[in-house]
């Protein structure tokens, strides 16, 4: 009978008495972060995905950080739509700790062809093979490099991944695209040590998914890997899955106050405030709260927690901001309310704007989902007037402008109202 493993099966690695101790070899880690992310495009339309950030670093930052401080020195980088954004970040990865190479995808046929390009440098090498647009905590890399074989990374997960689910035969690893519920099992990550030996199986595939290449060769015993625990993992799909990501990667945050604060300011918890940023007087903050380099709260604002700022963002006298993900240079007017928001770049948001969690369920590419707990989704350079008041799960695409006084519901084009 098939099981769901559990945090006490054996084959697990992230348990110390279960780890034993070697010498780590040489590690090159193969991130997959070509893809366009057709439903996050008012987010994306000059980026992958794995740029976009969470507690104001990206996604592919994080990533990076975590396989370096795991010990990882040797990274390659497949990389397609917005390649030049990847690139111009990363460089030669002198930066970051790592060393740096570059596969180009030129046709995004898929996670395969990613994974193809990215091992052929190296067809020789054991790979760390990670998907460029989900976050995971930086343990999950030092769980499955303290196994001495192949391991493919596990999480549990609120919602069904494309990655499929993980289940236990006896000792064997399967991997299942049936769609059951999803709350309370374990997940496939995307991430994987894996063999030269596999790498070389795969290759061959006539799948487009990784997880459907490796599914067969699981079944058939050709590949026994065990399975390591993420402490975290946050799969990113529909604009208010950032949200989530957001709040997951905060709890990481290291505490760092480098602007100045005016008199009166209080803290609470870890904050993190750039270098440049000044927080006039009255304001309250409140951990986890990340505030990036040169931005000016106004007096009398409450931030957090769960919130991050990003770089060069204006926010006036008297906001609530709480549970939000605000990109860089967004301006905010004074009185506004946000609540579990997503606020792109470049926009700008006048006073005495609302926007709280409301409905259970929205729109959006014409289906139906669930968005508890999630206020407005506001895409890339959107203007948007004063007394606005935007409904929970409301998405406001790249470039909307919203007149003063409008109520927004459902999905927004990119045109005025």
């Amino acid at each position: 009978m098939k099981r769901t493993p559990g945090r006490r099966g054996r084959r697990f690695a992230n348990r110390k008495d279960d780890i034993l101790p070697h010498v780590r070899r040489r590690m090159r880690a193969v991130i997959l972060t070509a893809g366009e992310a057709a439903r996050l495009r008012s987010w994306t339309a000059s980026r992958p995905k794995g740029m976009l950030p969470l507690a104001n670093r990206t996604i592919l930052e994080h990533l990076v950080a975590g396989l370096r401080d795991a010990g990882v020195r040797q990274v390659t980088l497949v990389v397609g739509h917005g390649a030049e954004s990847v690139m111009s970040l990363f460089g030669d990865g002198g930066r970051h700790g790592v060393a740096v190479e570059y596969a180009r995808q030129q046709e995004l046929t898929g996670t395969l062809d990613a994974l193809r390009l990215g091992a052929a440098a190296a067809p020789d090498e054991e790979l760390l093979v990670v998907p460029g647009d989900n976050y995971v905590a930086p343990q999950g890399f030092t769980a499955l490099l303290e196994q001495e074989g192949e391991a493919l990374l596990a999480s549990e997960a609120l919602r069904w991944s494309k990655w499929g689910g993980l289940e236990l035969e006896g000792d064997a690893v399967r991997l299942s695209y049936e769609e059951p519920d999803a709350v309370g099992r374990l997940h496939f990550t995307g991430i994987a040590r894996l063999a030269p030996a596999t790498v070389a199986k795969l290759a061959k595939s006539k799948e487009r998914h990784i997880g459907k290449a490796l599914q067969p060769l699981l079944a058939d015993g050709t590949t026994q890997p065990a399975v390591a625990m993420a402490e975290a993992w946050h799969n990113i799909v529909y604009p208010w899955d950032m949200v989530g990501g957001n709040q997951v990667a905060l709890r990481y945050l290291p505490q760092e106050l480098a602007g100045t604060c005016e008199a009166g300011v209080m803290i609470r918890g870890a904050v993190a405030i750039g270098n440049g940023t000044r927080v006039a007087a009255g304001c309250y903050l409140q951990g986890p709260l990340a505030i990036g380099s040169g931005c000016r709260i106004g007096p009398g604002t409450v931030l957090g927690p769960s919130t991050a700022i990003g770089g060069g963002v204006e926010i006036g006298a008297h906001c609530e901001i709480a549970d939000t993900l605000v990109m860089d240079s967004v301006s905010v007017g004074s009185y506004t309310h946000l609540q579990a928001c997503v606020v792109g770049e470049a926009s700008e948001l006048g006073s005495h704007v609302v926007a709280l969690p409301g409905p259970e369920e929205a729109t959006y590419l014409q289906s139906q989902h669930s968005v508890v707990d999630r206020g407005a989704m506001v895409g890339d350079g959107c203007r948007i007037g004063d007394r606005v008041v935007l409904q929970g799960g409301c998405v406001l695409s790249r470039g909307a402008v919203v007149n003063d006084g409008a109520a927004v519901d459902g999905e927004f084009p990119p045109e005025a109202a």
